[in-house]
């Protein structure tokens, strides 16, 4: 089943990424300065989607420009980027719902991994098998504020925190994918993005990669607060858990609250 929701994943992001360049345009050449980027040839440059504005680097994420990264100052190397969706084109959960385990019970194959969030009232369990639906999970535990991520690409699930400088974060998906060579063996993961500050982060170092918490490590969850187990594990040890509603759809709100720079002063 796994197989078969990774290869829907996949069709998806190839025709998503087909119309993405399709309807990417070159920015007003007035606002453009040149430069003569070369290192890879970058497809990105050449279609407009990486672009220089006001003495500033701009990744596409969206027909409206407003949605656009700010890139100035990140450390990827564009040639190693992949499709490029437009932000949240897979919309990122803010108010999960779960049924209880009874009624999924026969829904996963006993190998099945999932991610399994413990609080003090409720034990809450995400299958990889729907977490390849929805990537990011914002959800709050005990009164943290919690991400719940995973990667299909890299076969990487973890819970992280989302208070960073005292501010809680939401994550979402950025659209684009990368890879380096010399990290977890040049397999690809999805870049993310947090509404707060649009900085981007990649989880294959734990680190935000651009924006104004460019620098700032991906904290893990608690530890002994979260595990991977397999279904069988699951629904021996936790009869009365509760399991992600498969299917969720939530809309992607309008307009996201922004942190002022004295607000992500961390010291």
């Amino acid at each position: 089943m796994r197989f078969l929701s990774l290869f829907f994943l996949l069709a998806c992001l190839v025709s998503c990424s087909e119309d993405a360049e399709q309807i990417t345009q070159t920015p007003d050449e007035e606002n453009v300065r040149n430069t003569d980027w070369d290192p890879c040839d970058s497809p990105y440059r050449d279609r407009g989607s990486i672009y220089e504005s006001n003495d500033q680097t701009f990744l596409w994420a969206g027909e409206d420009s407003s949605w656009h990264f700010n890139i100035t100052d990140w450390e990827l190397n564009e040639c190693n980027l992949n499709y490029g969706l437009g932000r949240e084109s897979f919309p990122a959960l803010m108010d999960p719902q779960y049924v209880n385990i009874s009624e999924v019970s026969n829904k996963y194959g006993s190998s099945e991994e999932c991610l399994v969030l413990y609080s003090v009232n409720s034990t809450k369990v995400y299958p990889y098998e729907d977490m390849i639906r929805y990537e990011i999970i914002n959800e709050v535990s005990d009164g943290n504020p919690v991400m719940i991520g995973y990667c299909v690409l890299a076969d990487l699930g973890a819970i992280y925190t989302r208070n960073y400088c005292g501010n809680t974060l939401t994550f979402a998906l950025s659209g684009y994918t990368y890879y380096e060579p010399e990290v977890w063996g040049g397999l690809e993961a999805f870049v993310l993005w947090d509404r707060d500050t649009e900085s981007l982060w990649w989880p294959l170092i734990d680190k935000a990669i651009s924006g104004d918490l460019h620098g700032t490590l991906l904290e893990k969850h608690d530890e002994g607060s979260w595990e991977i187990l397999r279904w069988s594990e699951i629904k021996e040890r936790y009869p009365d858990a509760l399991v992600i509603e498969s299917g969720q759809e939530q809309p992607v709100p309008e307009n996201y609250p922004k942190l002022t720079a004295q607000q992500l002063n961390c010291n």
